[in-house]
This record gives structure tokens, C-alpha cells and sequence, in this order.
């Protein structure tokens, strides 16, 4: 099969069978794989052992694609099916040595966590020899799946967490102090705004200073000069029964990625003696670890922004052999090894490894490199071990005990249970260094900049049961300046956090049908500041003067049926371009060009800091000799001009759902463009941006396309778990045929969910398909 042959019938004919009765080895007993209307697996065992069989068999039909996709990213074999569109991420990841540290992490867990690794590698595994047929990216690329290891759903989860932890944003202040020098860059770099909320405890504000990284940029120059040759979200709540119709807690939020195909959470039932649990799992991973509930617990995260990756300058000799520590000389670890590219020559890849970790960065064969120090690589990662503890925890207490070995990401870990508790627990290892391993690439040769432990269990940021009745996380800053350890300088600004809280603040006897209603919040905060000193300004021309007629009366709220939005987004962009090109000078355009991570969140801190001045009438972030009310002008000007040129001179077709919608591409997209029709599921109109609680977030290169957004909300209803809710942004099947790909995406992108049923019976009798897996 090639791309320009591909059929629909193709698609379709690859579609696993999910009715016969399958007689399996390693079975304790029987299995029951029910699905609902939307094609969501719940699975039903007798053991616990067959429970997570179950998984892996059904996420294998569901998913293997998807598995197989991140297990080979993993392990830097993409470009084998890719061709060279994979191979700078191989690259990094072979150098990253990520399938060494898996399986030393398997090595290092509990006999539970292994049973479970195996129990569900055993399923992938049965399906793939039991199949009769394979996902039809197989045929796309001419390969196979092989076989599914234990430790292959530890390295999909690295995987899928990698770049979470502050490495990227080091790499950023290092080119900001390279190319605008110290004092620049620390007045461009203060991180949290005083007077924005704070997680712990609710309703807190930050009252502390700006962060100051002078001193550390100025000793560090001369040190990080080298690399100047270097190329280098989301929602969550929980609600109280004291302010519930019910009397018992709602837990509800949104995690924040970007949009893959297929989706990156998929949803699944396990239910055995031992628990039983729904939620949303990572394909290739067992158990649901960022989202579900039990019988009696309901939990789920947020990114809480830690700061738990460091990078080390190393100093090498002998071609790369050896590198410098306390002024002695020490052998580095290192080897060659060989990444195949589709239609392609190998690529060879020189993996060098310090006490440090791997070197990502930089020519050690030249004296120099940068060591990635990352707490999911430092060591055995026993993380999985919780995993099993959280399925089965009978209340709060079990459940945040669960946690204690968590160790990556960090998050921002809320819960609540039947029996009324509600919780939050900064979850997740962050260790203790120095201040100079916060702000940037650190010399490794001297010694002062080691790990010294970690933030221990009992000191991490957690609430109890708050006076208020509720409590929320949004990327926003975890803890006030009182807080004895450090835990970031890189967050998201307070807005989401705050529209949230107001919002529950509101609500006296809170339903599901308020929780999806928060879900849907679409008020602009920084619109709110912006447009009327906008409206208080002589327009520019008279397009400009018919734009802000869709202005004046707005209610600040970005409906994808509006054109006020539009229009506000449009001259936002343009007034953050002048202000950046000013600001930033000769790094202007990598700016406003770069995706990653470390650039757009520099960029939501500037954002915060501009509309913060705006309102205060502070001139020293505008070109000099230009006022406010000229540069607001200016940019509703050139804002207006880039809508007339994008999208025609009829201002009343601008509606934000118009220019601002979903564009899913598949993983062989790039690879394959003519199989894009077939391959790419439907765009979505959308409303929100990302400043709002329904977020959908888009980047300067390509306005105003999302590039990430909401990739499941839920809603947990802890006094029936009957009327609990969710949805995700395309569907449960990973298979472009079929009719569960993408069936979930008019219901998302209009902000509405599907029952996340929980009876047994009504499962049962709800059933789209039915499928037993016997003992062989």
C-alpha cells in the first residue's frame, strides 16, 4: 500500500476485531472488554493481573499505532518509519538514553509494579500475535510492530513528559544573556507579578518582589558565552460539599497539550475485585495516573511548572574522553550509536555521558557540552510503584499517601472523596540546589552546584479541606514568598486561576451543570484591561474606526461566534510584535517565531508585564518618544490590516470560530502529504484563547490556529459517580477508519461532554460491542 493508493476501504478493513472470543495464554481467568456508544473500553476482570491484560489488550486495538509511535520516539527510532522529518528528535534522544534508564527503573520496582508492567505488556503482546490485521500506517511505511516489553510503558511516559521541566527555558536566559547582555535580560526576566494569585492557600496573592537574576547572569556570562554556537497548562478545581447541591465534592478541570492524533489521553474502565477505576490513560502505560476515580476517590492534575531539570557546562579533553570535576579529570561514559532514517542514509550519534547525565548539547570531541541532570534520569525511577496504591485508595489519606514515591512530572495534584475531603498536593521529586541552577546552564567542572536532596514528602505545598470551600490550580505560582524552598520562576500569569476562583466564589450550591459552565468561562482578563484604554484612543483610519465600533459594548468574552474577539486578537498580536521588536531587539524574530516551550512561556510572562504597564499608564516598556495611546492606535491599525489582507474586507465574516479552529494532523502527515485527507481528522470552530479558563492557545507564526488547548475535561461527581461527565477532543480509536476517531469533536469543541458511565448493568446494556478473552 502506498500513500496516493490509500482508500477509505483501506482504512476501514484495517479496524481490529473487538467481537470474537479470543482463548489466550497467561489469562487467571476470564475477561470481558465492553464497549460503549463511543467506542470506550471498559474493562472487566476477575483478577487484577487479568485487569491490566485487559488494558493492554484493548489499547492495543485501539491504539498500537499511537503506542508504537511514542515507544519509537522514545527510543529514537521514528525516523525508521518517518525519514527525516525524525531525525533531529532521534537525534536527542539517543542521546538522552532513555530505553538504559527504563530498564533500570523497571529493574529497581516493587514486585506489584512489575506484575503490573507485565501483566499489561502481555496484553499488547497477545493482541499483536492473536490480530488478523494491523493499523494501516503498517502498510503506509512497510513495517511491523515488535513485540511490547515491560519497560516500554515506563519509556512512553518519559516520553511523554521529557520537556516539562524547566531545561529549555535555562537554555533561553542563556541566549538573552549572550545577545542583550545581563542587565537587559534581568529586566525582562522577573517572573511572577506581585499581586497575582497563588495556589497555597486559596485566594492568596504573591506579595514578594519581582525575581532579580542579575547577579547570576553577570557572574555566569563569561561561562555561558559558548553557547551563543548552541541551536538550540491547564485547569483543574475541586469543590467542597458545604458549597454543593449534593452536600459531597465536584472535581473538575482540563489538562493542556497540544492537539495530537490521535488524542494523547484515552479513555478506559478497569474494573476488578481489587478496584474498580475510570479514567484516562496513556496509551502504552497501565492505570490511569493524571485522571479518574475510584469508588471512592476522584482525582486529577496540572502541570505545576516545577523547576526539576538543571543543565551542566562540562569541560572535556581528550576528544571527549574525560571531563573536568574539582580540578580533577574524570572518564566520561561514551559510545556510538546509529539512527536509520526511511528513504535515507544513517545519521551517527556520539552519546556521551558525565556524573552529570547525557550531553544534549555542544561538541565535547571540541572541549565543551551541556549535561541534561533530570530527576526522572537521575537514578531509578520507581514513580510506577504508586500506580497501583492510587487505583484501589478507599480516601484522601491513602491517596496522598499514594504519592509519596511520585517522582515525575510535578504536578498539581487535586482530589477529593466520598466521604467529603477535598485536597491538593504539589506531587512529585524537586530538588535542592542553588540559586544559579534556577536561572540558567551552571559550570559543572567546580562542585558548587550539586543536587543536595530533594524537598521532602512532608514540606511540599498541600491543602486540607480549605475555609472557602474550594480550591483551584492553573499553572499559576504554587506558593507565596514565605515558602522556604524554590520551586520555579516559570509559571503562567494568574489569569485562568483567577477567572476560576471568581467564578466558584459565586456559586453557593454548585452542580455539574456549573462545572461545565466554568469549563466553558471565556472572559478575557487582559481584554478587559485592554480594550477600553483601546476605545479611549483617535483612531488610526477609518477601518480602524469601524473595527472599534465591534468593540465598544463587548462583553470581553471570546465566543466563536463573535468579532469582537477577532478583532482584539488581532490588534493584541500586533501591540505585542512592536513592543517585543523594542524590547527585544535582534532576538525579536526568533521570538516571535519560536514554538518549544521556553520562548512562549517567556513570551505569557512579557504579555502579563505589558498589559500590566498598560494599565498603569507605565511608558518604559514603549519605544522612546511614543505613548500609549499611539502605540495602542498603531496596533489596532496594523491588526486591522492583517484581517483585511487574511480574511477580506468584510468585517462582520470575522467571527473568532472562522479564523480560530483546531487542525489535527496525523503522525505520517508530514511523511505522507497525500494521504493528509484520509489521515487528518475534521477542524473544530473554537472559542476561548490562551488567557481564558476554556483554553486554546495560538502561536504569532500562524494566527490564529490552535496549537494547544483543552485534550480532555471531566467532571467528577463524588455523591453519584453516575453523573459524572468528559470528553475528549477527537475520540477513543487511534484507527483513522474508524468511526470513533474523531466522533468526540463537535461535542468538545462546543464545550458539552458525554456520560462517563460507571454502572456495571447500564454498561452492559449500552453496549456497542462485547468481546471475552478466555483463558488459552
Amino acid at each position: 500500500m502506498s500513500a496516493s493508493t490509500l482508500t477509505k476501504q483501506d482504512l476501514q478493513h484495517a479496524l481490529p476485531d473487538t467481537t470474537s472470543t479470543y482463548r489466550l495464554p497467561g489469562l487467571d481467568g476470564a475477561v470481558d472488554i465492553v464497549r460503549d456508544g463511543y467506542g470506550i473500553p471498559h474493562v472487566n476482570a476477575t483478577t487484577t493481573h487479568d485487569v491490566f491484560f485487559g488494558q493492554g489488550f484493548a489499547t492495543a486495538q485501539d491504539r498500537l499505532w499511537h503506542m508504537d509511535y511514542d515507544r519509537r520516539r522514545a527510543y529514537g527510532r521514528w525516523a525508521e518509519f518517518a525519514g527525516k522529518s525524525g531525525v533531529d528528535g532521534d537525534v536527542l534522544m539517543r542521546k538522552l538514553q532513555i530505553e538504559a534508564s527504563v530498564r533500570r527503573d523497571y529493574r529497581a520496582l516493587n514486585g506489584e509494579a512489575k506484575a503490573m508492567l507485565d501483566a499489561y505488556a502481555d496484553g499488547v503482546n497477545a493482541f499483536i500475535k492473536s490480530t488478523k490485521t494491523l493499523p494501516a500506517e503498517y502498510a503506509l511505511v512497510g513495517g511491523k510492530p515488535e513485540r511490547w516489553r515491560a519497560w516500554d510503558c515506563l519509556a512512553v511516559y518519559k516520553m511523554r513528559h521529557i520537556t516539562m521541566g524547566g531545561y529549555e527555558e535555562k537554555l533561553w536566559r542563556a541566549r538573552m544573556v549572550n545577545v542583550l547582555g545581563p542587565e537587559r535580560t534581568a529586566s525582562l526576566y522577573g517572573s511572577y507579578l506581585p499581586g497575582h494569585m497563588v495556589i497555597v492557600p486559596p485566594g492568596a496573592v504573591y506579595d514578594g518582589a519581582l525575581a532579580d537574576g542579575l547577579a547570576v547572569f553577570q557572574k555566569l556570562r563569561r561561562d555561558v558565552e559558548w553557547l551563543s554556537e548552541v541551536d538550540g497548562g491547564s485547569n483543574n478545581w475541586a469543590v467542597s460539599g458545604s458549597r454543593t447541591a449534593s452536600g459531597k465534592p465536584l472535581v473538575a478541570g482540563d489538562p493542556h497539550r497540544g492537539l495530537d492524533t490521535p488524542n494523547v489521553y484515552y479513555q478506559v474502565r478497569l474494573r476488578c475485585p481489587e478496584f474498580d477505576a475510570i479514567g484516562l490513560a496513556f496509551p502504552g502505560f497501565p492505570g490511569m495516573p493524571h485522571f479518574g476515580h475510584n469508588a471512592d476517590v476522584a482525582w486529577c492534575v496540572t502541570h505545576a511548572m516545577s523547576d526539576y531539570q538543571d543543565l551542566y557546562m562540562e569541560r572535556f579533553r581528550k576528544g571527549g574522553a574525560e571531563y573536568e570535576f574539582k580540578g580533577k579529570w574524570k572518564k566520561a561514559k561514551t559510545k556510538q550509536e546509529t539512527v536509520k532514517v526511511r528513504d535515507g542514509e544513517d545519521v551517527a550519534v556520539e552519546v556521551v555521558v558525565t556524573q552529570h547525565g547525557p550531553v544534549i548539547l555542544g561538541e565535547p570531541k571540541n572541549g565543551h557540552g551541556i549535561a541534561f541532570k533530570y530527576t526522572a534520569l537521575d537514578g531509578p525511577n520507581v514513580f510506577a510503584e504508586s500506580i497501583a496504591p492510587m487505583l484501589r485508595a478507599a480516601n484522601a489519606d491513602a491517596m496522598e499517601e499514594s504519592m509519596r514515591g511520585w517522582v515525575d512530572p510535578c504536578n498539581n495534584f487535586t482530589f477529593g472523596d466520598v466521604h467529603g475531603d477535598i485536597r491538593y498536593l504539589n506531587r512529585g521529586r524537586v530538588p535542592i540546589r542553588s540559586a544559579a541552577n534556577h536561572w540558567l546552564p551552571v559550570p559543572g567542572w567546580t562542585g558548587k552546584h550539586e543536587w543536595e536532596g530533594s524537598i521532602p514528602f512532608e514540606e511540599l505545598p498541600r491543602i486540607k479541606n480549605p475555609s472557602n470551600g474550594y480550591l483551584v490550580t492553573a499553572n499559576n505560582k504554587i506558593a507565596g514568598k514565605d515558602y522556604p524552598y524554590h520551586l520555579s520562576l516559570d509559571y503562567a500569569p494568574e489569569y485562568r486561576y483567577r477567572r476560576i476562583y471568581e467564578r466558584l466564589d459565586a456559586i453557593k450550591k454548585a452542580t455539574v451543570a456549573d462545572m461545565r459552565s466554568v469549563h466553558a468561562e471565556r472572559v478575557s482578563m487582559p481584554a478587559q484591561a485592554l480594550v477600553p484604554l483601546l476605545l479611549k484612543t483617535t483612531p488610526a483610519d477609518e477601518r480602524s474606526k469601524r473595527a472599534m465600533e465591534h468593540l465598544k459594548g463587548w462583553d470581553f468574552k471570546m465566543e466563536a461566534g463573535g468579532v469582537a474577539a477577532t478583532v482584539y486578537s488581532a490588534f493584541r498580536l500586533k501591540l505585542q510584535e512592536r513592543l517585543v521588536r523594542h524590547l527585544l531587539g535582534p532576538l525579536a524574530d526568533e521570538v516571535l517565531d519560536s514554538g518549544g516551550r521556553a520562548v512562549p512561556g517567556h513570551m505569557r510572562q512579557l504579555e502579563a508585564v505589558f498589559v500590566a504597564k498598560a494599565k498603569e499608564g507605565d511608558t518604559s516598556v514603549l519605544p522612546p518618544k511614543t505613548t500609549w495611546p499611539q502605540v495602542l492606535a498603531e496596533a489596532l491599525k496594523e491588526g486591522v490590516a492583517m484581517l483585511t489582507k487574511r480574511h477580506g474586507e468584510d468585517m462582520a465574516s470575522w467571527t473568532w470560530g472562522k479564523v480560530h479552529y483546531t487542525r489535527p494532523r496525523h503522525t505520517l502527515s508530514v511523511s505522507f502529504p497525500q494521504a493528509v485527507a484520509l489521515l487528518d481528522p475534521p477542524t473544530v470552530p473554537i472559542g476561548g484563547d490562551g488567557d481564558t479558563p476554556q483554553a486554546a492557545t495560538f502561536s504569532p507564526q500562524e494566527p490564529f490556529v490552535l496549537t494547544s488547548t483543552s485534550v480532555a475535561r471531566y467532571i467528577f461527581d463524588t455523591s453519584d459517580w453516575e453523573k459524572s461527565r468528559w470528553v475528549v477532543p477527537l475520540g477513543a480509536s487511534g484507527h483513522p477508519g474508524s468511526p470513533h476517531y474523531a466522533d468526540q469533536a463537535r461535542t468538545w469543541g462546543n464545550v458539552e461532554d458525554i456520560p462517563m458511565t460507571y454502572d456495571w448493568a447500564t454498561v452492559q446494556q449500552q453496549a456497542e460491542t462485547a468481546q471475552r478473552l478466555e483463558r488459552g
